[in-house]
């Protein structure tokens, strides 16, 4: 943090300094100070301007007539009123003083006006007109806007807006300076350069006719600043009020979908400098100000602003809500909850129409005391609640409950949950025995699956632990939608927690099997003897929580997962150990974790020893997902470097499960295992050179699983599956010489449909399908010639390969009752299309 060394006391801010003072403080060699045209440059500025500078709101997206008006009324009000009697005649006398100290009294308020503005009276008379001028024009537009035509309204006000924009924006030199630019003047040398690159800025287009002001506007606008401001710290004086308006406005946007990041951080640094400058702040200024001090780290410096400020901000009836609103803010996130508390009554009991939700922050920070201030929290809760009423949105509830459960106040929170189901018609507050619509795991179900949902998991599990204190025992379809949520996040606390909640049931689960031997009641906290005592051990000391609900197949099944995508095959082996001690039948996905992870530990041969003793002796029935892992197997998919000696073995695996994969009932479940498993088959055969197999295969994948290529999949097979994983010069030249061949083989499949007399048009749906697989088949033959064998060695090899593979009446034969039985699309011919 940087050194304390800047307080920013706004409400002590004055808005005026006498010529004569800023005479003397000015050095000698400084030229004065000319702000010539610039009171009528700052109006149309706004004008041209509309969304930054219309208003004090900083959500106001565009300057419409009234907040026009009203700025307009605003300045008039803000002039030096001229203090006359009836007869016109002065009732004080003016003087003057220059730089060496010489005083000399001044006729009237004219010369005054013309001694404090540096404008004579013709020119303040010519604006005073041009004001009584735009008052007229605005009036006359709000009248027909509001009376007769409104699109005609906003047509001539749009128009009105660019023709200011072009009249007094974007001129340079002297005509920008008798027009009003907004620039600033009077820096030579080498502070020269940045600041005419932020006047350069100023007169960019898109900040006049663009409306809302754009993320890059906003950007560029603190990058030219900020290199300028060493430059401008040698003269602030030299900075018009315009110029410290636009830049407040324009790096304060936010609104609109607008990016601005570091507004806070620009606002702090800017309020800095208009303090050194002298600049003036408006109210709505001060406001954003202090907010922006004590989030950039000076908490005590901006509280002590905020109090200091009471009887200037506080007390005006623009800036009462807001400022109270910040004050309760800060103070809670500060800790001081007394203070924070009695702001937050004197904002809830004015007649300024307050935002009950401000009660969040301090309901938030009485929780977060050690030890909490529950009910007091409890209290502001339904304070808050009934003053919103049926304004009190879900959002509302899922803040006010999250912040029960972290302060562990579990009933508190179950009784929100309670407001938020019932409407706030239920009280369960100090009954030892909830109502049956409270008290049952349907009801504790919805609130799991709400926090599970809103990503709070440790929430989620004191609702557990919480329910079953009351006697309510959560499914273990809910705690197995906790764990798996747990294991999503990936992180390594809770991966523990998951598998100590995962544990704890199969420990529940154990000992209900137990019990059923010996026909005696469950002890749930009692250690049995057993294989499994040393894996559930090793998830940590006794738990506070003795779970009373019994591990599921899909426990185990969530435990295999993380365990395989881990590689911790260890743990994997003794959670199948203790599968069989809970007397939970091995699934098909656990069997396919247990051989994926054995292939990952480089056990290729258990693996599929495995397959075969589970498949053939215990009965299993492999699915979809057990083929591809078993492809996935083939060392040609493992190994980096092809070994020839693997790869001739691997012909034979692949034949075979393909044959185990046709002959099996099962069917797809889902789009993602209808693309990956033919895709693996026909690279798999193709790395391992089984070029008679990869025919037969693509042949037979298109009678029963509806199989066609897709054009990514055939360039994918020309080139090799590398050129599309890492994206560098040589595999983007082999992807443009792939898709050279691929087109020149697609030319000559079209010149041959023509020489068979084909018309040479559009291709059908029907001919675009025969045409893809026409291609694949080429494609093998063009690999195939690369180690010197050709079409007539494929064919000779495909009746051996059919036979190997379980197709030869499917691909040979094309027996359409064998093709019906071995279908592979039963349960999805509905959703054919879309896969």
């Amino acid at each position: 943090m940087p050194p304390r060394t800047f307080s920013l006391d706004i409400s002590r801010c004055s808005s005026y300094v006498c010529k004569s003072c800023l005479d003397s403080l000015r050095p000698a060699n400084t030229r004065p100070f000319s702000i010539t045209a610039r009171t009528f440059s700052r109006r149309a500025l706004r004008l041209t301007k509309p969304q930054p500078l219309a208003s004090r709101n900083h959500n106001t997206a565009s300057l419409d007539s009234k907040a026009l008006q009203k700025f307009l009324e605003e300045e008039d009000d803000s002039q030096p009123d001229n203090v006359e009697n009836n007869d016109n005649e002065p009732l004080v006398t003016y003087w003057e003083q220059d730089a060496t100290g010489k005083r000399r009294p001044l006729r009237d308020l004219d010369e005054f006006n013309m001694s404090a503005t540096g404008l004579d009276a013709d020119v303040q008379k010519r604006i005073k007109n041009l004001e009584k001028d735009l008052e007229t024009t605005i009036s006359m537009l709000q009248q027909l806007k509001n009376q007769e035509d409104p699109q005609k309204a906003d047509e001539l006000y749009q128009h009105f807006k660019k023709i200011l924009a072009v009249r007094y924006k974007g001129k340079i030199g002297p005509e920008g300076e008798e027009y009003g630019l907004l620039r600033i003047p009077g820096f030579t040398g080498a502070h020269q350069r940045t600041v005419r690159r932020l006047n350069t800025f100023f007169t960019r287009d898109t900040l006049v006719l663009g409306g809302i002001p754009k993320s890059k506007d906003i950007a560029d606008c603190w990058k030219f600043y900020s290199s300028a401001r060493k430059a401008l710290s040698t003269a602030w004086e030299n900075v018009p009020y315009e110029v410290w308006n636009f830049l407040w406005t324009l790096l304060s946007y936010e609104g609109n979908g607008v990016d601005n990041p570091n507004r806070m951080q620009h606002i702090y640094i800017l309020s800095k400098d208009m303090k050194a400058a002298g600049v003036p702040f408006r109210d709505s200024q001060k406001l954003l100000a202090i907010e922006a001090m004590f989030i950039e780290g000076w908490e005590e410096e901006a509280i002590e602003t905020w109090k200091k400020s009471v009887a200037t901000l506080g007390s005006n009836p623009e800036t009462f809500k807001q400022f109270y609103e910040l004050g309760i803010r800060m103070l809670s996130l500060r800790g001081d909850t007394d203070r924070a508390q009695r702001a937050a009554d004197t904002l809830l009991q004015s007649p300024h129409s307050p935002d009950p939700r401000i009660l969040i922050p301090l309901i938030r920070a009485l929780m977060a005391k050690s030890p909490p201030e529950s009910d007091n929290a409890w209290n502001r809760y339904r304070q808050m609640r009934a003053l919103l009423g049926e304004k009190m949105t879900i959002e509302d509830y899922d803040e006010i409950i999250a912040m029960f459960l972290a302060g562990d106040c579990m009933e508190y929170a179950l009784q929100a949950f309670v407001d938020m189901m019932f409407s706030g018609a239920i009280d369960i507050r100090g009954k030892t025995r909830l109502p049956i619509f409270v008290g049952n795991h349907f009801f504790i179900g919805k609130w799991l699956k709400r926090l599970i949902g809103a990503g709070d998991l440790d929430g989620a599990y004191k609702v557990v632990v919480y329910a079953q204190s009351r006697g309510i025992t959560t499914p273990a379809v809910q705690l197995n939608g906790l764990i798996g949520a747990w294991m999503r996040s990936e992180t390594a606390e809770n991966l523990q927690k998951a598998e100590a909640l995962a544990w704890k049931m199969i420990q529940a689960r154990l000992a209900y099997v137990h019990a059923r031997k010996h026909g005696v009641e469950p002890e749930y906290d009692k250690p049995l003897p057993s294989p499994a005592e040393s894996a559930i051990s090793r998830e940590g000391d006794q738990p506070e929580y003795i779970c009373r609900t019994r591990a599921s197949a899909e426990t185990f099944c969530l435990l295999a997962e993380s365990y395989c995508s881990r590689k911790l095959h260890g743990r994997l082996l003794e959670l199948f150990a203790v599968l069989k001690e809970a007397e939970i039948g091995t699934t098909s996905f656990l069997m396919n974790q247990l051989i994926r992870s054995y292939s990952q530990n480089n056990d290729n041969e258990q693996a599929i020893g495995l397959y075969n003793s589970m498949t053939k002796e215990q009965g299993i029935r492999p699915d979809g997902h057990t083929f591809l892992t078993l492809f996935n197997c083939l060392s040609v998919n493992r190994l980096i470097q092809r070994d020839p000696v693997l790869a001739r073995r691997d012909i034979s695996l692949a034949r075979s499960f393909f044959k185990d994969m046709v002959e099996a009932d099962w069917t797809f479940d889902s789009a993602e295992l209808f693309a990956q498993l033919p895709r693996t088959i026909l690279f798999s055969m193709l790395k391992a050179r089984d070029y008679s197999g990869f025919i037969v295969a693509a042949r037979a994948m298109k009678e029963i699983f509806g199989f066609h290529p897709p054009d990514a999949l055939l360039l994918e097979l020309l080139t090799g599956i590398g050129a599309f994983q890492a994206r560098t010069m040589r595999n983007a030249t082999r992807v443009v010489q792939g898709k050279k061949v691929l087109d020149a083989m697609i030319r000559q499949h079209r010149m041959e449909l023509i020489r068979q007399g084909h018309k040479g048009d559009e291709l059908s749906e029907e001919e675009e399908l025969e045409e893809k697989e026409a291609i694949l088949e080429k494609i093998v033959v063009h690999k195939a010639k690369q180690y010197c064998l050709d079409l007539n060695d494929i064919k000779a090899g495909m009746d051996e390969a059919a036979h190997e593979m379980g197709v030869y009446d499917i691909v040979m034969l094309k027996d359409p009752t064998v093709i019906e039985k071995r279908l592979k699309l039963q349960k999805i011919r509905g959703e054919e299309e879309k896969l």
